[in-house]
């Protein structure tokens, strides 16, 4: 009598200690999932902001290659701003093939999958991002040489190419300051990655507690 009421006992805490497993794997979905879409509202609202300031660039560039209103004399101090508009306007569709591929994306029961895939985009476009930051970096170094004619005109020639030289320093300054402080660092795919490697550690901890 009393082995039977020990192993009904038994038998008890063990379904107990079932349940509680799969409570905590329950629970273990739910946080993540919760951070993930609270990410993922973060980029969409980003993106939007994204668009509205590209959108601005595209315009103001077509207004600077059609209104002219530096008053260039010269074809050829038009060509920075002729090369950076072509790569504004690639960085718009290529911000709204990233956007339109993660929003079809649905997280479903699967969160773990729903974020490798998201990681996935990511990673496929790190390449692009890359070659577009240097050329856009390169063509955005030839921007205070558009004005040197002018300068030369008002301070003469060695004034203006110390000037124009000077410019470019800044620039580099600041693009490479920029870049130390983390200002090209996707901080929401890091967010992500950061969720997915937490939910996989809880994802273990909670199936070592069930075995």
């Amino acid at each position: 009598m009393e082995l039977e009421l020990l192993k009904k006992s038994w038998d008890n805490l063990s379904e107990r200690v079932v349940h509680l497993a799969t409570f905590n794997e329950k629970l273990v979905d739910h946080i993540i999932a919760s951070r993930v879409m609270t990410t993922i509202d973060k980029i969409n609202r980003l993106y939007r902001s994204f668009y509205a300031i590209l959108a601005i660039e595209i315009v103001v560039l077509i207004a600077i290659l059609l209104g002219n209103p530096f008053d260039f004399r010269y074809n050829i101090q038009y060509l920075p701003y002729g090369l950076l508009l072509p790569g504004v306007i690639i960085a718009f569709f290529n911000l709204r093939h990233i956007h339109t591929s993660i929003l079809k994306l649905s997280p479903g029961n699967q969160i773990d999958l729903y974020l490798k895939s998201i990681g996935a985009i990511y990673e496929r476009n790190k390449r692009f991002e890359r070659w577009f930051g240097s050329t856009l970096l390169s063509i955005g170094l030839l921007v205070p040489f558009s004005f040197l004619p002018t300068k030369i005109d008002r301070v003469g020639t060695e004034n203006a190419l110390i000037d124009t030289t000077i410019m470019v320093g800044i620039n580099l300054i600041i693009f490479f300051a920029a870049f130390k402080l983390g200002a090209f660092k996707n901080k929401h795919r890091m967010r992500l990655e950061a969720d997915l490697k937490e939910w996989q550690q809880l994802k273990a901890l909670a199936e070592r507690v069930e075995g």
